[in-house]
Order: structure tokens, then sequence, then C-alpha cells
């Protein structure tokens, strides 16, 4: 009986941008003389960091929204899709991006000397572009080494996004979100950051300064269990830079595509795009595209993976969860001997479990140590190092057979992620957008974002699941989920979570 899982996680990024003047590059310490510069300014110097200052937040997103009825302006109004609003026009553009139109200005005056006197000769000036093109040099010897590092910020990062996911969520309410989805998508950006976007992006990824090998490192956090893919569709009055297109197409196997205008078939394009690269689990994300949208950028996850042993699919036993005040009856998969690593960590005050799937992913499940401990308290204490320490030592465990018993359980979520930027304490994306490596346009703002997730735990294999660990006889190990617990999905061969979440009822 074939068995597979099917999580999966999507990521929107609208951003919108008015009328503006092109990225220019300036002579560093240099102004171009008038009488030196045919047409020119009289002052040619653009100093790096020089865009998009103090631009004001364009809309509010409230939690679980869905970027729905969003006017010209960004406001996001909670539970919709971007509905009823219609898409902007623009005649006479074309699909095929236009060349890079950045300036360099240099002093080109010319001295002229008495021949008897000492000259000097003009110091050449130093020109350099406002916003390089995206830098993805990595050689050989840098590639590996940079596999282990992006693994350590993957995982400092969604250790940071698992308190802010927790902190906009409603106190005991099931979540679910892709750390690698996310981040794989603010990657993407940060290619064609500048400036001070770029430092905090930097920041936020927690990725080295520079980090040019970060490119190349995510090309390889690939897996037969799950795919990660990204794309960019953009208006036709957007000019992407030939730069950007090219460095996105080797790295991220995928060309930013022009939208119409037709909004019926832009949304059709879309929606299409997100059905087939989620194995149609979302068929229909988008229902209307604000009018003002200039740039939509997505990333979709889709995993698939089994238990390395299954469960029997006719079982049918129901077992008491245990909530703060009451008890519930929920479906449970049960194992005598199923093999499971697991341990008691104090910090925490948790018992921790990691079960294997198929493809080098583990499930790791995190679940209170007693009925008198809670899974507020294993979230408070979760701080980056302990969880690092946490996973070190349970990958250092064998595996033994084990008396199991976890729910059937199946996990939806959506939210918005500029609250969630914002809480980050990123707010580039509000205020001081550059992005003057992927479009000439300085104007840009980022007017919603959003994340969807869906995973499933059922006897075949797992779309979000949890479980964990404890010994409750001499002779008998026993791997018990009856309370709420923690879980993610772990990538064992680079180390890091591909998704994270929590359940505190089953049932939802």
């Amino acid at each position: 009986m074939a068995s597979r899982l099917t999580p999966l996680t999507l990521l929107l990024l609208l951003l919108l941008t008015g009328d503006g003047a092109s990225c220019l590059s300036g002579t560093r310490n240099n102004p171009v003389h008038p009488e030196s510069v045919q047409g020119g300014e009289s002052e040619g110097g653009i100093s790096e960091g020089d865009v998009l200052k103090d631009v004001p937040s364009k809309g509010d997103s409230s939690e679980g929204d869905v970027l729905k009825d969003v006017p010209s302006k960004g406001d996001i109004s909670e539970g919709g899709i971007l509905n009823d609003v219609p898409i902007q026009r623009t005649e006479g553009s074309s699909i095929l991006p236009e060349t890079n139109r950045t300036i360099i200005l240099a002093d080109t005056a010319l001295t002229t000397q008495p021949f008897n006197q000492t000259t000097t000769p003009p110091t050449q000036p130093t020109t350099e572009p406002i916003c390089p093109a995206p830098d993805t040099s990595c050689s050989g010897s840098e590639s590996h080494s940079a596999e282990a590092v992006l693994g350590e910020a993957l995982t400092d990062f969604s250790v940071k996004l698992y308190h802010a996911f927790s902190a906009m969520k409603k106190p005991e309410t099931n979540m679910v979100f892709s750390p690698f989805s996310i981040a794989s998508l603010l990657t993407q950006v940060l290619l064609g950051a500048g400036g001070e976007t770029k430092k905090n992006l930097e920041s936020l990824l927690a990725y080295p300064k520079d980090f040019t090998c970060v490119h190349e490192a995510l090309k390889a956090f690939t897996s037969e269990g799950f795919t990660s893919v990204s794309q960019i569709f953009h208006s036709p009055d957007l000019t992407i830079r030939d730069t950007f297109i090219n460095a996105s197409g080797n790295l991220y196997g995928s060309r930013p595509t022009a939208l119409g205008n037709d909004s019926s078939v832009n949304l059709e394009l879309i929606n299409n795009w997100v059905a087939k690269k989620t194995n149609h689990k979302i068929s229909h994300l988008l229902n209307s595209l604000p009018a003002d949208t200039r740039l939509v950028l997505l990333n979709a996850i889709y995993l698939s993976a089994k238990w390395k042993i299954t469960f029997d699919p006719v079982q049918k036993n129901k077992e008491a969860f245990y909530l703060k005040s009451s008890v519930i009856k929920v479906h449970m998969l049960t194992s005598k001997k199923y093999p499971v690593a697991h341990f008691v960590d104090r910090t925490l005050k948790a018992r921790v479990g990691r079960l294997q799937l198929s493809h080098n992913l583990s499930l790791v499940i995190l679940v209170p140590l007693t009925m008198k401990h809670y899974l507020q308290e294993i979230e408070n204490a979760l701080s980056t190092p302990v969880f690092k320490a946490v996973m070190e030592k349970l990958e250092s465990l064998k595996f033994h057979p084990t008396h199991l018993m976890m729910p059937r359980i199946k996990v939806k979520s959506n939210q918005d992620m500029l609250s969630i930027m914002e809480k980050l304490e990123f707010f580039d994306f509000s205020y001081d957008l550059n992005l003057c490596g992927l479009t000439e346009d300085p104007d840009l703002q980022v007017s919603g974002m959003q994340h969807q997730s869906m995973l499933e735990l059922t006897e075949t294999g797992v779309e979000a699941a949890a479980a964990s660990v404890i010994s409750v006889a001499r002779n008998l190990l026993t791997f018990d989920v009856q309370q709420p617990f923690l879980f993610l999905l772990w990538d064992q061969q680079h180390k890091f979570p591909v998704f994270m979440g929590r359940v505190y009822d089953p049932r939802t």
C-alpha cells in the first residue's frame, strides 16, 4: 500500500510601487562638473544607501489574514484572499525585461597647463555602482563549509521564528510553519537587496556578512522528501535587472515572469503555479490582485515521506488526550515495538523523542514531562543554545523498540508575515525597502506577505505530527503523546528544521 507525506507550505510576498526615478550609480566623493558632462546635473554624487528613506507604512495586517480586499494603499483585512480589487492595466508593455539602465557618472574634465610648468597628473575618479550586481561567487572549497554555516543559521532563524509565531497566535492554539520556506524566499529577496536592507536581512537570517555562498548552499539543501521552489511575477511596466534575472535563473531555477493586463489571466497564471508546486493541495490561493501590485514573490514547499515502519491502517483506537482543564478522546496511532530515540531534558522539563521517516527525515516531538507541566513552559525555555543541545544529544541516541501511542492530527495555518517580520524587528518591508539589485525602480514597498502551511499525521506518513518519549515501567519503554506538544520535521543530513509547530487540540 503506497504511503506518502504531503505537508506543504506557501509563502506570498506582494510589493507595491509608485512612480519613481531609476536607481543611479554615482561617483563616490567626486562630483561631476556641469561643464564636463553635457546635459548632466551639476552634482552627480549619489552615496550608497540613499535609497527609499522614510517611506511610511501603507498597511497593517492582522493575524491569519490572507490578503483580502487590498486597496491601492495596501491595507489587509482579516480573513480574505485579495478579494474584489481590480488589477491595474498598463499599455504598451513588453514581457521581456529591459536592459540595466544604471548610469555611472565620471569626471571627464581636462586641464591644460603651459609646457614649462610642473604639472601633476589629474587623479582619476573612482566610480562605484550604488547597488552592484548580485555577488554569488563561491569556490568549491567554500561550498562545503557554507552548507554547515547555513544549517546553523537556519536553526537560529527557526527558533526565533517559533517564538514570533507563538507570540502572534492566540494562546493554546495549533500552529505550523516552515522556517525553510520563509528563509528560502527571504534569501532570494536578499539576492536583489542593497544598502541597509541587505544588512538587515543578513542579520535577520543569522547569515554572516556578505555570505555569497548562501545561494549555492541552498541549492544543495535538496531532498527526495521535499521540494522548495520560488517564483517571481511582476507587472509588465516594472523593469527587472538582467543581472538579477540571470542570477535567479542559475541559482533558483526560475526567471521572473511578467504579468499581463488581464487580471483573470494573471490570477489563473499564479494559482496554477501554486497548485502545480503543491501537488494541488492548494488549488486556489488568490481571488484577485490589488491594482497597484508590482511584484509577487512566491515560495512553495511540498513534502512527501512515510514512516520507516507503518502503522496498522485499520486501527480505530480512541484514547485520552489531556488539555489543561479537560480530557478529550482522540484517534491514536499505536505500536508495541516502534523504534524511537528518546530522553528526558531537565532544562525544558520535557520528554524528547525522534521517529524516523523516509528520505533522511525525522519527526521530533517535545512533550511536557508530566501532567503538572505545560507546553508553554517548554516554549519559554526554548532558546537557540538549548535547542541545538537537545538536537545534538537526540541525534547521538540509538533507536529502541518502544510502546508508541500518538494522535492522528491535521494542522493548517495561515499567518500574515508582515506582523511576524516586525515582531522580529525587521521593518524594511514596511518603511525603507531597498531592492536596487532587483529593479531600477526605487519606490517599492511590501503590501502583503502571507505564509500558509498544512501538515497531516496518518498511519502511513506524516503531514504534521508530534510524539514524545517516556519510561513508565521498569522493563517497558513507552512513547505516549497524550498532552499538547511541540513538533518539528528535521532534515538529518543538513541538520535543520523543515517544519515546526505545536498541537494543543488534535481534533482541530
